[in-house]
């Protein structure tokens, strides 16, 4: 049977074109060649593969270890005051500690309450993580209304890239009680 070209005669071994210039020989080397371009091929996906996968796992890892901004304070000393009509306003510092991974410029504290207020002094603090320092503030109390309770204090911190960074922490201001009290007790109040 007489083949044509661009049939295929299956009859023939080898299972190329009738007519074909292929020899058995340059089939297995052609069958070769795609062999190896699967290869290669496989081995690039598996590379890229595992360059993204190395590249999400960095930045997994970055994240997790971004940097973090956050302050604690607790009330510190006093160093006197005054009270009069009913108002007690006392000299305080108040502890600051850097629980975050960076150092932080402590720029302005503040809080208010019905009753009471905090305001600090105008100065700024300097804290490298963990460390501790104080603040001077300035505690304001209407001897009438106030009450001591945990205040939400205010921070504006600034970070070394210059960021500012607001945070609110509850304060305990107990130790404050005291004084206080004292200024409260002996300031008479006046009715209004």
């Amino acid at each position: 049977m007489a083949t044509e070209h661009g049939f295929i005669d299956l009859d023939q071994r080898g299972g190329g074109p009738a007519g074909s210039d292929e020899s058995p020989g340059e089939r297995v080397l052609s069958r070769q060649r795609v062999a190896l371009y699967l290869v290669a091929t496989f081995a690039l996906g598996v590379a890229l593969g595992g360059v993204g996968v190395a590249k999400f796992q960095e930045r997994r890892e970055q994240q997790a270890q971004s940097p973090t901004v956050w302050v604690d304070a607790m009330a510190g000393p006093t160093s006197g005051g005054n009270g009069r009509d009913g108002n007690a306003e006392v000299d305080a510092q108040l502890t600051v500690v850097n629980a975050g991974s960076i150092p932080v410029m402590v720029r302005f504290v503040g809080a208010q309450e019905t009753g009471v207020q905090v305001r600090d002094t105008g100065q700024s603090l300097l804290l490298v993580p963990g460390s501790t320092g104080g603040i001077d503030v300035r505690l304001m109390v209407d001897c009438r209304m106030a009450s001591l309770n945990p205040l939400p204090m205010r921070f504006l911190v600034q970070t070394p890239d210059q960021q500012t960074a607001e945070l609110t922490t509850p304060v305990e201001v107990g130790a404050w009680h005291e004084p206080v009290d004292a200024l409260c007790n002996a300031s008479p109040q006046t009715s209004g």
